[in-house]
């Protein structure tokens, strides 16, 4: 749990304001108050009488657990889960969201083969010689009235065509009636409402029942605007029958998976769809692109399956070999063999309840590493199975003559994750000590301030560790030993940098800083020259890091002829003094944690 704006607010007051939050005023805290002066008197009785109002809310934080705020894209993910649905076949979750309206959309653009018919509002008008206009349906009777010409029956045209037949019949007359200009006359027909259709969405479908929609709509608009198929609707016969008779049957997978939308015909004026059970299954897993359930339709083969989970990825090499899982329809027991993926196996009927796995290749995925710094060919490299360090240092053309190989640093990307977990962890701890000590009231918070630790707390969720595994990088070292010269792994870096000059002093010192290098120089020298201690530091918690990552603890019996040995680029790190938060054993948990958050700024320091 993370602490959030109103828990550290909580926090801050109980630092100032003690136990009144909890409990009457004391008789010593009213005598302090009296000797207070008149302007801070009032401000800290004010301040004392809002705490009152806030002593619920107090309360009611420190009941909750949910102090952390998700981040953004978890909380997607934890929606998706919501709507997953692992024996649903591929397709169903593109309906999982139901419509919000079924009110029909006009406002979509009219291509020249949409079919006029009854219902439909025209604006039919003239211009050029004669200019006139006029504005109407659609009558039932499939006719449209003009000027002059009287009804015209227009059902069953195009819009093209309807414009074509228009033009046509207008000059006849014109002609017929000898009016001038006639051939002048020019047309032109606009589109001003389209007419309603009424559909029936039937079977297994989400909300099975009447709609009415555009006349535009196709099958897949009146799909998405019903809410799609339920969990035993087939998404690949889907039916659709005019007058009592089936028109033809559409695969949702043709859009879905092909992009291909010439089968998603326009719907007429009751039409129905009819959504049936899902008649055939197949399971494809493993190494596939997109293994999910499929629904199958007879007579489909190998090939046709692996194309709905758009192939095979890049770990299964070529030809793969396939493990079949399928029912002997004899038997009636499931019986599993290999097939080798070529063109003899393409056309390999699939079955229903059929279940295919490819198994991945090891080592076909490619791996890679980073070399940064002092390398004579510093770059990319590929990792060939069991590529050592060394060999790697190797292709690389070893170190350059400004190398700093003591200081080198080794990179690994699991290891930070294991490092902010711990992190993460730690701070969760110290979240529940300061949380207990509070609530059983075992220190006096008039005396304890809580924003060093909160401090903490925010540091170590904030930071991000860089994964530093401590090791040597000397050829020499390399070659001799086999512990040190360990496989690489993708993703793993390695950067050397240049020779250093000097030690750096960091923590609870006068003056942090990068002081040059001296060989006869001891570690209290280096202390001194930085400003000394100061009174936060903690004398017995001063550590030494040697730029391989190595620390080791500087005890105060050296002071006086210290026997560490400091080297360039070294980097002396004085903690805080814990015993102010002893009174809630924290000592023992912040020591470690400050010299882990050194190390990692030891380490990102080498990088830069």
């Amino acid at each position: 749990m993370k602490i959030n704006k109103k828990f550290i607010l909580v926090i801050t007051c109980l630092s100032f304001m003690g136990s009144s939050l909890f409990s009457a005023i004391t008789p010593e805290q009213e005598a302090l108050l009296k000797e207070l002066p008149a302007d801070q008197r009032a401000a800290m009785e004010e301040r004392m009488k809002a705490s009152e109002e806030l002593e619920e809310d107090v309360k009611e934080a420190f009941k909750r657990e949910d102090f952390l705020i998700e981040r953004p894209e978890l909380k997607e993910e934890k929606e998706e889960e919501k709507y997953k649905c692992e024996e649903c076949i591929y397709g169903y979750d593109l309906f999982r969201f139901s419509p919000s309206t079924f009110a029909p959309a006009n406002n979509v653009p009219v291509s020249f083969s949409y079919i006029l018919g009854p219902g439909d509002e025209l604006t039919v008008s003239y211009y050029g010689a004669n200019e006139n206009s006029t504005t109407g349906f659609i009558q039932r009777d499939g006719t449209f009235n003009l000027p002059l010409l009287g009804p015209v029956n227009l059902v069953g045209f195009t819009f093209s065509e309807a414009q074509e037949h228009l033009k046509k019949r207008i000059k006849e007359k014109l002609d017929e009636l000898s009016i001038a200009g006639s051939v002048d006359t020019e047309i032109s027909i606009n589109l001003n409402r389209l007419r309603s259709i009424t559909v029936y969405v039937l079977g297994e479908a989400y909300k099975p029942g009447s709609y009415t929609l555009s006349a535009l709509s196709t099958i897949t608009n009146t799909l998405f605007l019903s809410g799609g198929v339920n969990k035993l609707g087939s998404l690949r016969n889907i039916q659709i029958k005019r007058e009592g008779k089936l028109v033809t049957t559409y695969d949702l997978y043709d859009l879905l998976i092909k992009g291909d939308t010439t089968t998603d015909i326009r719907l007429q004026d009751g039409d129905t769809i009819f959504i049936p059970f899902i008649k055939d299954k197949v399971t494809l897993g493993g190494a596939f692109k997109r293994p999910h359930l499929y629904e199958l339709l007879d007579g489909e083969t190998l090939e046709d399956v692996i194309s709905f989970a758009g192939g095979f990825n890049s770990e299964v090499g070529f030809n793969p070999e396939i493990e079949l899982s399928t029912i002997n329809r004899v038997s009636n027991k499931r019986e599993i063999s290999k097939v080798v993926y070529n063109e003899n196996a393409k056309n390999r009927k699939i079955l229903n309840g059929d279940g295919l796995t490819v198994p991945e290749i090891s080592g076909l995925k490619p791996s890679t590493i980073e070399l940064t710094g002092e390398f004579k060919n510093p770059g990319v490299y590929s990792i060939g199975e069991g590529d050592t360090v060394l060999d790697i240092v190797s292709k690389a053309g070893g170190y350059t003559n400004s190398a700093f190989v003591e200081g080198g640093v080794y990179l690994r990307e699991e290891v930070a994750k294991i490092e902010e977990e711990g992190f993460k962890r730690t701070a969760d701890n110290l979240e529940e000590l300061l949380f207990n000590v509070v609530q059983d009231g075992s220190i006096d918070v008039t005396e304890f301030t809580f924003l060093p630790i909160i401090t903490v707390i925010e540091r170590l969720r904030a930071i991000e560790p860089v994964g530093r595994v401590v090791m040597s990088l000397d050829t020499l070292e390399l070659k001799t030993d086999p512990y040190s010269n360990f496989e690489v792994r993708d993703g793993d870096r390695i950067h050397v940098p240049k020779r250093p000059s000097s030690v750096s002093v960091v923590g609870e010192v006068l003056a942090a800083t990068s002081i040059q290098f001296y060989p006869e120089k001891k570690v209290s020298d280096y202390i001194g020259a930085a400003g000394g201690l100061n009174s936060q530091a903690d004398r017995d918690a001063i550590y030494i890091i040697s730029p391989d990552g190595q620390a080791e603890l500087y005890e105060r019996k050296y002071l006086r002829g210290s026997n560490i040995e400091l080297i360039p680029g070294s980097t002396i790190v004085v903690s805080r003094d814990s015993r102010p938060w002893d009174a809630i054993n924290m000592a023992q948990i912040l020591t470690p944690i400050f010299a882990n958050l050194a190390i990692s700024a030891a380490s990102i320091a080498a990088i830069q």
